[in-house]
């Protein structure tokens, strides 16, 4: 779908086009809201589906306000019109309102993804997820030249020699970063400051003082000062990097005995820091390795239903949803879908490069953790291959 510049919000005339195939979707209807609750909730009774799908509110200068998704369109609508509404926000989203406009989706899953695609396009104001402006999931990063660190963004640029995400929870993210610094001795001050190792040679005997109480701390190894060499200081980054890759989690069981040890020895404020580091670093372990298991397991084709009796395929490549189409059905489609299968299977993993590829790779991940049982279906890049061929085959000998 096209590329949406992040801090521009069109006009709203429609829902659009969708990385999901025409197939899974139904016709959109759009209906001004009657004014009488229980003539608006015969409306709905009359013309709503029972299926799944997104719906959207339109206030009075024909702007998306809101968008919801729901495994059942109507009861889900007819929510808003009960004589007392669930929810303070839901009463006024319905008084900001003057129309509604619905699209049925095949499937929960589907809708979940259609319901982020919408947000991140037309940006409704009662909206407070899944926007450029607003909640966004984050990477934590590896680099910065001569003494590189970890931080924190929302974007990767090339100052990231590692990059690892995304992951939802910012603020979580930045006391992880916090840590990662602190308990692998790496530096957190500006990248302008100046690096001096004591490996390097100089003309003049100058003695440096380190620039922050981090070096007296015994959190960083001063490499603004000439306290430790470039290799040991490169160690220190290997180290983290191998933490985050999962490669390497002792530092877990060092920070868990050095805590127990600070306890036992009623050194109760150092025990609280270690407790602290070992919560964030537990944290990031966690979702580190959800991230993992996506790379390494979602890939593949997932089947999934789509209208009158058809079923599409997801296309999944590192958890990431890259493209949509119709289970192939005839040979025209078994071609195009062949060629596109063999693209995304000897392609690396994608790293999402704005807030909709990265909340999209999460909800994907987040559904596989509801319904793990899905695992089983996802057919393998060949084997979809295989389908298709024999798609092939049948229409030949068909012809024939």
């Amino acid at each position: 779908m096209p590329k949406l510049i992040e801090n521009q919000i069109p006009n709203f005339n429609g829902f659009g086009t969708s990385v999901l195939v025409q197939q899974t979707r139904g016709r959109i209807k759009r209906h001004p809201i009657p004014c009488d609750r229980m003539k608006a909730r015969a409306l709905l009774r009359d013309h709503c589906p029972l299926t799944p799908g997104v719906y959207g509110w339109l206030d009075d200068r024909d702007q998306l306000c809101y968008v919801g998704k729901s495994k059942s369109l109507r009861n889900r609508l007819l929510s808003y019109f009960a004589k007392t509404p669930a929810d303070k926000k839901a009463e006024r989203i319905r008084q900001h309102s003057k129309k509604l406009i619905w699209e049925p989706i095949s499937n929960e899953l589907l809708a979940l993804i259609r319901e982020q695609e919408l947000i991140y396009r037309w940006r409704p104001e009662f909206n407070t997820q899944g926007q450029p402006t607003k909640r966004q999931p984050a990477f934590i990063c590896i680099g910065g030249g001569q003494a590189p660190n970890a931080f924190f963004t929302r974007r990767i640029t090339e100052k990231s020699e590692s990059s690892f995400g995304p992951i939802a929870g910012t603020s979580r993210l930045r006391s992880a970063v916090e840590t990662i610094n602190q308990c692998f001795q790496l530096r957190d001050c500006a990248d302008k400051t100046k690096f001096k190792f004591n490996n390097q040679l100089t003309l003049f005997d100058n003695p440096l003082t380190a620039q922050c109480i981090r070096f007296e701390l015994g959190t960083c190894p001063g490499p603004c000062a000439a306290h430790c060499s470039s290799r040991i200081y490169q160690t220190n980054v290997d180290n983290a990097r191998q933490f985050i890759l999962g490669k390497d989690r002792s530092i877990l069981v060092r920070l868990d005995q050095q805590m127990q040890t600070a306890a036992s020895s009623k050194s109760f404020e150092k025990a609280a820091i270690l407790r602290d580091h070992l919560s964030n670093l537990n944290w990031l372990d966690r979702r580190m390795s959800a991230l993992r298991d996506a790379e390494e397991t979602y890939n593949g084709v997932l089947p999934i239903e789509a209208r009158k009796n058809r079923e599409a395929w997801l296309f999944l490549k590192g958890g990431q949803l890259v493209g949509s189409a119709v289970a192939p059905d005839s040979e025209e489609r078994a071609i195009a879908t062949i060629k596109r299968l063999t693209e995304v299977s000897i392609a690396e993993n994608p790293i999402p490069d704005n807030l909709m590829e990265m909340n999209l790779q999460l909800i994907v991940i987040a559904w596989f953790r509801k319904h793990p049982q899905l695992k089983n279906s996802l057919i393998p890049f060949d084997d979809a291959v295989d389908i298709c061929e024999r798609r092939l085959n049948g229409d030949i000998r068909q012809t024939a």
